[in-house]
This record gives C-alpha cells, sequence and structure tokens, in this order.
C-alpha cells in the first residue's frame, strides 16, 4: 500500500451528514469547519510527519462556554477564532442548541459541564446561557482540595467516555483553580458494511519516515468516492449503520505530501470536495488502528489569535464578578478503528483562575541570552 501518514480528523461536522436546518445552523457548521482546519493547522506545526488526533468540536463547544462570559477584546478576539458571524448571544446558543438537538443519536453523546469553586459566585446569565445553548450543568467543587477537585472532574470524564479517558487532570493541574469549563464527547458505531476479519493481513503502510507493517483491513463494496484534481488525493466515504454518521478518508496521490492536501482542503472546504463524489464499486484497504493523544492547547489557541484570555488582560466579566483568567486549555482523544466500526472520545478542559492569584510576571529578554540551569 502507497500512502502516507494519516490524519484523523474527529469532529461533529466531519462526522455528521445534516438534514436541513436553519440558517444560524448553517452560519455555524460552516464556523465550526473553519475553525477544525486552522486549529489542525497550528498543531500540525513541525509535526507533518506525524500522526494527529484532535477534537475540534469538543474544543469549539468548551471554548462557546467561555464566549458566553466575555467581554470587550476578549470577546472579540474569540469571535474572531470561532468565526462567530453574529453579535446576537441568543442566536449563537440558539444555533448550538439545534445542533446539539440534531446530532442527538444513540451513537453519540455530548455533555458539558461547569465546575466552580465554593466561593466562586458565577451570573445568573452566564448560567442561564450554558444551560440553554449547551444542556451544561453547573456543579460545585471545593478545589482548595485539588486532589479530590481532580478526582471529580476525571470521574466524570470517564463516565461520558465510556471508560475510555479517565485522567484530563492531576491535582496541580487544579491548584488555586476556581472553575474548570468542561466537554465531552462519545461516539461509538459499527459500519454499515463490516469488513471480513478473516481478511485482515498484515501489510505494508508507506509513512513519510518508511515503509511499517500494520495489520490493513480490507473490504469490496459499493462506496461513495471521488478523485479531486483540486485536493490532488482521492476521497472516500464510509458510512455508519445508522447512515446518519460517516468517515470521510483522503489519501493524498502518490508523490504529494499530507500537509499540501491539507492546504488545500482548507482553501477549497470539504463541503465542495463532497458534491463531487459518486457511488461506485471500491476496493478498499484501511489500517486497523488505535491511537490515544493528549494536547495542551494554550499555545495553539495564543496563535489563532486568543491571547488575551490567557493574561490579566482577559475579560470574562459576563460570567463572573471574580477577574478571571484561563489558566490551562487541555484535550485528551481516544479513537479505535477496526472491522466492526469506530469508537472515539474526547475531553476537553478549561481551567480558570482569579488574577490575584497569578505570579510574578515573566522576565522578557530582548537580547541573546544564555540559561545553564531552570529550576
Amino acid at each position: 500500500m502507497n500512502m502516507t501518514a494519516t490524519l484523523i480528523f474527529l469532529g461533529v461536522a466531519a462526522l455528521v451528514a445534516m438534514a436541513s436546518s436553519s440558517a444560524d445552523l448553517d452560519a455555524l457548521r460552516s464556523g465550526s469547519a473553519k475553525f477544525s482546519q486552522d486549529l489542525f493547522s497550528v498543531l500540525r506545526e513541525g509535526k507533518e510527519n506525524e500522526n494527529m488526533v484532535a477534537s475540534p468540536i469538543s474544543l469549539q463547544i468548551a471554548l462557546a462556554m467561555l464566549y458566553a462570559g466575555a467581554q470587550g477584546n476578549t470577546k472579540t478576539q474569540l469571535t474572531s477564532v470561532l468565526h462567530v458571524d453574529t453579535d446576537d448571544l441568543q442566536k449563537y446558543l440558539g444555533a448550538y442548541k439545534e445542533l446539539l438537538e440534531t446530532i442527538k443519536d444513540p451513537v453519540l453523546s455530548v455533555a458539558s459541564t461547569v465546575f466552580v469553586n465554593l466561593s466562586l459566585n458565577l451570573l445568573d446569565n452566564y448560567t442561564t446561557a450554558v444551560s440553554t445553548g449547551f444542556g451544561a450543568n453547573v456543579e460545585k467543587v471545593d478545589f482548595k482540595q485539588p486532589d479530590v477537585a481532580a478526582k471529580t472532574i476525571n470521574d466524570w470524564c470517564d463516565t461520558h467516555t465510556n471508560g475510555k479517558i479517565k485522567d484530563l487532570f492531576s491535582a496541580g493541574d487544579l491548584a488555586l483553580a476556581e472553575a474548570v469549563l468542561a466537554n465531552a464527547v462519545y461516539f461509538k458505531a459499527q459500519w454499515k458494511t463490516k469488513f471480513n476479519p478473516e481478511l485482515t493481513k498484515e501489510r505494508d503502510f508507506k509513512s513519510p519516515t518508511g515503509i511499517v507493517k500494520v495489520q490493513m483491513m480490507n473490504v469490496k463494496s459499493n462506496f461513495k468516492y471521488a478523485f479531486s484534481e483540486k485536493l490532488n488525493a482521492q476521497v472516500l466515504e464510509l458510512p455508519y449503520a445508522n447512515d446518519k454518521f460517516r468517515m470521510l478518508v483522503i489519501l493524498p496521490s502518490e508523490g504529494v505530501a499530507l500537509k499540501d492536501v491539507e492546504s488545500n482542503v482548507k482553501t477549497i472546504g470539504l463541503d465542495e470536495v463532497m458534491k463531487t463524489m459518486y457511488s461506485t464499486e471500491v476496493d478498499v484497504f484501511l489500517p486497523r488502528f488505535k491511537i490515544e493523544m493528549t494536547h495542551d492547547l494554550n499555545a495553539a489557541l495564543q496563535k489563532l489569535g486568543a491571547a488575551d484570555l490567557f493574561s490579566s488582560q482577559a475579560n470574562l466579566s459576563g460570567m463572573s464578578e471574580s477577574p478571571l483568567f484561563v489558566s490551562q486549555v487541555k484535550q485528551k482523544v481516544f479513537i479505535e478503528v477496526n472491522e466492526e466500526g469506530t469508537e472515539a472520545a474526547a475531553v476537553t478542559g478549561i481551567v480558570l483562575k482569579t488574577c490575584s492569584k497569578c505570579g510574578p510576571p515573566l522576565p522578557r529578554c530582548s537580547t541573546p541570552t544564555g540559561l545553564s540551569r531552570l529550576s
């Protein structure tokens, strides 16, 4: 098999075959696609030859809960990062509510919770907003006992990912925390056309670093397919049994780098490519795999333009009267693809602290400096 490194695009926007929807939901989907492409571009910088798994939709929902409490320049930055196309918060929340109702299905679950310190008071308008738009619960937690708080949040992750993600935060992550915005996405579905396990054999897989042996699954059947000259790649749709969800597989042409195809996807958009797909018999070879990955997303989000969140410039006054800022954004992702289908899970956690608990300002070096030891 002549294949290159695999990019797994885990997100509702990529998995859902949307039915008719409102203009607000269409705008949300468009913004979600742009945010996903932006996120993957940043995450893959310097890692072009590695597998990459992330859940843009889980991060997007967590950030949208933050957006609901943002004001001033912080809101302006999040508007740009999330590609929000309306100033009307109620319309934005309504689109999320419609999205979550549209994707509701036995094979997919989405959960959100705001974990709040016992001493922190959230504004009523904010708790109403996250409840209405995201179905989020507000749960009081004693962050003065960070080990207990970490166990509470990690148990929540375990419950909402069917045990696939257990330890999102350590006690150290939550020291001096005032709140955590958490989102979990869990997906498990069987293929509409399953792979025969007896046909799975060890075969060559061509990665950018050389030939490796993998367990290669095989099935021959009718699937939606296209060769896209604009992408310079083959595109294959693998539907799941309920016909509501699908996996999109993109295989770069011989000699074409994955990063170039990803750049083309960002420019053209997947919707345009999918319009060219047609049903035909395809002999599919797909590696069986399981990948787990953890992302610390502070740097990525700052590169995307959300710098104020992580500093004393953060304005989250629509959430609480306390001066909050973001200390950490973390995501854990799991995906397994086999002959039966796909199981995937993602959890995103945003840790908030108060600026009164910020550390001293970091020294800024404007001339060459040498460090012999940092402890």
